[in-house]
């Protein structure tokens, strides 16, 4: 089994646009469910690690948004489609890649011995 690729893997443009994507879908601008920077980048760092997986199993084994069920790369089966809780879903979602990059942006997990 592979490893899954961390949240800290992917560049700081996947996560600004994932928030402006999403951003926007709240209010009211739509949402098209089409592959996102976050999808293209962990199917990058996928491929060229040259990880033995079918490409079709490429999220469900790499993505770090599939455990949480975020992007299950299926909009029906996915938090971030429109349904039933979907704005609380999109709110929470939205602040934890906030934090995400605002930690990385501002240094803090390397003051406390977290990334580099």
């Amino acid at each position: 089994m592979s490893k899954r690729i961390s949240i800290f893997e992917l560049s700081e443009q996947a996560l600004d646009e994932t928030i402006d994507k999403y951003s926007g879908a709240l209010r009211g601008y739509g949402l098209t469910w089409t592959w996102c920077k976050i999808c293209i980048e962990v199917g990058n760092i996928a491929m060229n690690e040259n990880r033995d997986i079918p490409y079709s199993d490429i999220c469900k084994q790499c993505c770090p948004l599939y455990p949480s069920e975020w992007c299950r790369n299926e909009k029906l089966e996915s938090r971030l489609y429109d349904g039933y809780r979907w704005e609380i879903d999109v709110d929470n979602y939205l602040w934890w890649i906030t934090t995400e990059l605002e930690l990385r942006r501002t240094k803090y997990e390397r003051n406390w011995g977290g990334t580099l």
